[in-house]
């Protein structure tokens, strides 16, 4: 379990200047005690912890940093998405570094980085005309943001839990603006020296208890 913990904040580290990235965080809970005689009165020894599921934290957003770049935008709400229409059908993502892609009818129109096509409120392409968007991206949120699924490239995407996507109603979007990682590198590393610890004591802990079972072992 610790090693999970371990790998949530190592990709959170790795993504500390990823624009708009969400960080997760870790929970764990304890695994059944059990008793080492037989008895109600019986000693109980711990069977160590589990990963009890990951959470990824939307609020507060991230720092914005000015560009003065017309086709970058951000959200200052943090419960606020983009929707980017992707092979993989639409997804939704926090960064909003947006560049002018021509089409197969010779006109431009916004993408993201990965070459999705972002869609405004009503869910259409943004034509774009020397880098002059005809329309405003659109800002989407959900239901229970905690149902979204991360599916890589700095997308969500919707699940039963999350509930369909609505338009938000009071969108904070700023243009020529970007949003930072919302990783605190103070935090992660912090983080990073508490599991490590944690992970080297319950290792000790295993091999005590190991040892301790041998020498009960050898003195039958």
């Amino acid at each position: 379990a610790q090693q999970q913990g371990l790998d949530v904040t190592a990709n959170n580290a790795a993504n500390v200047s990823t624009q708009g990235f969400r960080p997760d965080r870790a929970s764990f809970s304890d695994l059944v005690h059990t008793g080492v005689r037989a008895g109600e009165d019986a000693p109980k020894t711990g069977s160590g912890e589990k990963l009890a599921g990951t959470e990824t934290l939307y609020v507060p957003a991230g720092g914005l940093r000015q560009t003065g770049r017309k086709l970058d935008y951000a959200l200052t709400d943090g419960r606020q998405f983009f929707a980017v229409r992707t092979a993989d059908g639409i997804r939704y993502t926090r960064s909003g570094s947006f560049a002018a892609s021509a089409a197969t009818n010779g006109r431009f129109y916004l993408t993201d980085a990965q070459g999705g096509l972002v869609l405004d409120r009503q869910g259409r392409t943004i034509e774009v005309t020397d880098e002059h968007p005809a329309r405003a991206p659109g800002a989407f949120t959900f239901r229970n943001l905690d149902g979204l699924r991360k599916t890589g490239d700095n997308y969500f995407a919707p699940t039963a839990l999350s509930g369909a996507a609505a338009t938000a109603p009071d969108a904070g979007l700023r243009q020529g603006y970007l949003e930072d990682s919302g990783v605190d590198l103070a935090d992660v590393m912090a983080d990073l020296i508490q599991q490590e610890r944690a992970f080297q004591l319950n290792t000790r802990m295993v091999q005590m208890s190991d040892e301790v079972a041998q020498t009960v072992d050898n003195l039958r």
